[in-house]
């Protein structure tokens, strides 16, 4: 599959991984195509992949954690992925999301889909004591990026592109507890400080005259917008409307302001200029789709 907003061809990233960290790929693969289950890469696992390997842009914060996620109908469809992983010799954990591979490889799986009430959330069960905000996970699938995580034999696996990647964090740092949100709002940073990496976005950039005079010829900062618009072309009205109250500042009790200090960037002015020009590349295309 392949970044519908910048025809992205896939990536090959074989020999950059160590073979512990291609075997928990290689299970992923075989487990999901045995049971017939669409799934992708996500977290900080596709940010690693597309654009560190992928792309050269420098690592961010290290782990070792694998994060997928996977579309099914119900709850017994997600107990089945995990079993048959576990049969493959995971290890469950006390929490319901997380296995752990036998390398010792966390790997978090997050459901979507289907089993999603009208809002985007899912509620974990034997209880429904822990609701989780799934919105952006089917657009990020339907416009997930092939990587070759291998060559031989091959190990080629969908993975959110930072346009999805985007998207997925807006909607996490919404929704998860203070404590942990802050490494969304520091990887959603990353996105926009990395996203000119990417030579069909660069290279789209210096032929785009006006953007690159709107930011004065500042290429992160016109990346930074056009991966806005991006992230936006791909949304869907629910997690559109739900990212656009936070951004433009209108949550009822989350304020931008609170975002930009968790981004932990060494110059919030110059983090504050780069969600300004995210913001502005969303709205414009927001705005554009809502006339």
């Amino acid at each position: 599959m392949k970044a519908k907003s910048l025809n992205i061809p896939a990536l090959n990233i074989s020999g950059k991984l160590d073979s512990s960290t291609v075997a928990v790929y290689q299970a992923i693969l075989h487990v999901t195509q045995q049971l017939d289950v669409p799934f992708l890469i996500v977290g900080a696992s596709a940010r690693d992949l597309v654009l560190h390997y992928g792309h050269n842009a420098d690592i961010a914060r290290a782990t070792r954690d694998i994060d997928f996620a996977i579309e099914v109908a119900n709850w017994d469809a997600f107990q089945q992925v995990k079993a048959v992983l576990i049969a493959r010799g995971f290890k469950e954990s006390d929490q319901q999301h997380r296995v752990t591979s036998p390398q010792g490889i966390p790997l978090d799986i997050v459901p979507f889909g289907p089993l999603e009430d009208a809002t985007g959330k899912i509620e974990w069960p034997p209880g429904q004591e822990w609701e989780m905000l799934v919105q952006g996970f089917q657009e990020a699938l339907d416009n997930a990026e092939a990587v070759i995580i291998q060559d031989k034999p091959l190990i080629e696996v969908p993975v959110a592109t930072p346009a999805g990647m985007a998207l997925l964090k807006l909607i996490a740092w919404q929704d998860r507890e203070v404590e942990k949100r802050g490494k969304d709002a520091a990887d959603f940073l990353y996105l926009c400080e990395s996203y000119e990496k990417i030579p069909a976005v660069s290279d789209g950039l210096y032929k785009n005259e006006s953007l690159m005079e709107s930011y004065e010829w500042d290429l992160t900062l016109a990346a930074a917008s056009q991966l806005g618009q991006d992230a936006r072309a791909i949304a869907k009205a629910l997690t559109a409307s739900t990212i656009s109250t936070l951004l433009n500042n209108k949550h009822e009790t989350l304020a931008i302001g609170v975002f930009i200090s968790e981004m932990a960037a060494p110059n919030v002015g110059r983090a504050e200029e780069l969600l300004e020009a995210f913001t502005k590349g969303f709205n414009e295309l927001h705005w554009r789709n809502s006339e």
